[in-house]
């Protein structure tokens, strides 16, 4: 006999979470419906769970528009992707991950996982192998099958060599996303003739080579912090751009986009130095070491004459401002808008350079002596100003310098003492025309 434990309240009627009453209503469509709502839901995985669902969720799911395999090893996602009923795939999604048990993946379970996505001719296609997976490292190639209903593919994959066939192409591909992998950019790009986004990150130090030449490219993505010996770029179409680079010294960089209109531009120089002036160098300053390369001949080789806004973060470590930035602004002579920011420096320094440091000489001459157009600059924002003498004098420049000047905003150092701020208000009040703030933190 089956009762109720004393004091236990009667019965009463079961409350539903919203889940487990969104997966009540929805049991009971037919399984052509069925697939389009699990495929759109989120509670999709609840489903699949609930025993309810559980043995039509194992019936319809092969025939979803859009498959995700995580966690799972290799044998495992090709058995699965042989299930699946569908010819064609809006979505495949691709996510070997660590702790499921399998060992390193090889060139074969690579090799295995493309042709079996390949033959249910995604549209959409991922395939992500952590970097994390223990002793993995593909050293022979492997041969990208023929996605030839494509238009996005990404691959996440470290250390690995893929290779094309005489005859495969991707005449549909309008988004491809690199990390990690060695592909010949230079035969691959061709071959993607609707090709309108390209991101090649995480190159190894492998990748000599970056070539890219494409007539359809609207937008480019270049990352790699290894020392590419060669990148050449050619995309006439081209309108967003994107370099993060170790400019090393023996590298070639070739860019040919004349109708770019957003660049984002980002170097390292490990192994070599670039001057700013005759004394100063980026990423370090007052240094003996004769620069390699000089800064203005860098911007000359990014695709744009013209900058309509500067944007810095500079730390001076207690040298002359000054005549840095009156380097910088002789170069960018077109600049309307300048953004700086003045970064505390990591290592501790004293309040003032010493007496025999080069940058005394500069200091003497630029106070008085500033022979600088600023003719398009109008709009000025600085932020870490704490206070001194060469930056009120800076200020006094930029005023003098720079007729069509309207707006200046001064965001202050918390370490301002109330009678350098007092200075600073008074300094801008000398130029009534310029519409100028000045405020602390």
């Amino acid at each position: 006999m089956v009762g109720r434990r004393r004091g236990a309240p009667p019965p009463g009627p079961r409350r539903l979470t919203r889940s487990q009453s969104r997966v009540d209503r929805i049991s009971a469509l037919p399984d052509d419906l069925l697939l389009q709502v699990l495929t759109r839901l989120r509670c999709a995985r609840t489903a699949a769970r609930t025993a309810l669902l559980a043995r039509r969720w194992r019936r319809v799911w092969p025939g979803l528009l859009e498959v995700s395999f995580r966690g799972l090893a290799p044998d495992a996602i090709h058995a699965a992707l042989a299930r699946v009923t569908r010819t064609s795939l809006e979505a495949i999604d691709i996510h070997v991950s660590r702790g499921t048990g399998h060992r390193a993946l090889d060139a074969g379970s690579i090799t295995s996982l493309l042709h079996a996505a390949a033959d249910r001719s995604p549209v959409k296609l991922a395939l992500t192998i952590p970097v994390d997976l223990p002793h993995f490292r593909v050293t022979t190639w492997i041969e990208l099958p023929r996605f030839d209903f494509a238009t996005s593919i990404e691959l996440d994959v470290q250390d690995v060599r893929f290779a094309l066939s005489a005859a495969t192409e991707f005449p549909k591909l309008e988004t491809l996303s690199l990390s990690g992998c060695i592909m010949d950019l230079a035969t691959l790009v061709p071959r993607c003739p609707l090709l309108r986004a390209l991101s090649v990150t995480r190159t190894p130090d492998e990748v000599d080579t970056i070539t890219v030449h494409s007539a359809s490219l609207h937008e480019l993505v270049v990352s790699t912090f290894r020392s590419t010996s060669t990148i050449d770029i050619v995309a006439p179409a081209l309108r967003k751009l994107t370099l993060a680079l170790d400019r090393g010294i023996d590298n070639s960089l070739s860019v040919v986009a004349p109708i770019v209109e957003e660049v984002t531009w980002r170097c390292l120089y490990y192994s070599m130095y670039v001057g700013i002036g005759k004394m100063w160098r980026v990423g370090s300053i007052n240094t003996p070491y004769p620069s390699q390369r000089d800064f203005a001949e860098e911007l000359e080789k990014i695709p744009v004459t013209t900058f309509s806004a500067l944007e810095l973060k500079i730390a001076t470590r207690s040298h002359v401002l000054g005549p840095l930035l009156l380097n910088l602004l002789r170069i960018c002579t077109a600049v309307q808008r300048l953004d700086m920011v003045l970064v505390d420096t990591p290592v501790q320094v004293t309040d003032s350079c010493d007496k025999w440091c080069p940058c005394q000489e500069n200091n003497r001459k630029w106070r008085t002596k500033t022979t600088i157009s600023l003719a398009n600059l109008t709009e000025v924002q600085i932020k870490g100003f704490k206070g001194g003498d060469d930056e009120i004098d800076f200020l006094k420049m930029l005023s003098r310098c720079a007729p069509m000047l309207q707006t200046m905003t001064l965001k202050l150092s918390d370490e301002v003492t109330n009678d350098w701020y007092n200075i600073f208000i008074d300094t801008v009040q000398e130029y009534p025309y310029v519409n100028s703030s000045v405020c602390i933190g």
